[in-house]
């Protein structure tokens, strides 16, 4: 049985992924700074031996060097937790900006070195989005804090090798409480799932998976790529 931490695990892509450790055995550090109900939910449904709530303020470097304190010793750091908020360039300002980059990107360093002074194996879990893969109009402060994690578990991937493995998750447009404002506007998803070949945005359980598989000891051989889960959307498009 593995130690797991999971950080923005009282919903989304967070919760999936806490769900999913937890129904594979695992006992999981379950981060989450505000609904604290969730994570009590999921204390009943898989025990309170197996769910471990901690709640701190990630978008602080303290708030992050007290989470892997909390969680002691552990085998696997999955960083789910992150905000998206709009910010055309015109309008972007400073405050919403840093607390992008505080959030999103600043976050993963500082899980990343309190995780490295204590792993001895294992393996981190970052996830990313396709917005920093290919950017997103409107929202280029969030694309940037994206796309600074690819900078870092390509960095990380060498660095910790070869005890710790470190990878990349990123999916595109995703069924969650973060996203669900913007697909409701008029003609929103209809536009969007018209450019995904496979028809569909993901649910937070099809990036759970992605997770659990990077994390799974047997992919022994992987470490520094970056899975897009994104149901073909970052292919080019058909031309003539």
């Amino acid at each position: 049985m593995r130690r797991v931490i999971v950080t923005g695990a009282s919903s989304g892509i967070g919760m999936a992924c806490a769900r999913a450790f937890l129904a594979a055995g695992d006992t999981v550090v379950a981060h989450g700074r505000t609904n604290r109900g969730a994570l009590e939910g999921l204390r009943r449904e898989f025990g309170a031996e197996r769910v471990v709530p901690v709640a701190t303020d990630l978008a602080t470097e303290e708030g992050c060097v007290a989470l892997v304190r909390a969680a002691g010793a552990f085998d696997v750091l999955v960083h789910a937790a992150g905000i998206w908020t709009d910010g055309a360039i015109r309008t972007l300002t400073a405050e919403n900006l840093e607390r992008t980059f505080r959030t999103n990107t600043f976050s993963a360093y500082f899980l990343a070195r309190e995780a490295a002074k204590t792993m001895r194996g294992g393996s981190l879990v970052f996830v990313g989005s396709t917005a920093g893969e290919r950017g997103e109009p409107c929202h280029g402060h969030y694309a940037g804090s994206k796309a600074a994690l690819w900078g870092l578990v390509q960095s990380l991937a060498q660095e910790l090798a070869p005890a710790v493995r470190v990878n990349l998750v990123s999916p595109g447009w995703v069924n969650t409480p973060m996203a669900r404002d913007a697909l409701a506007a008029p003609g929103r998803m209809d536009a969007i799932v018209g450019a995904i070949p496979l028809r569909r945005i993901a649910e937070p359980e099809d990036v759970a998976s992605a997770v659990l598989f990077v994390a799974d000891g047997r992919q022994r051989h992987l470490t520094g790529v970056d899975i897009p889960v994104s149901g073909g959307a970052l292919l080019p498009l058909p031309r003539g």
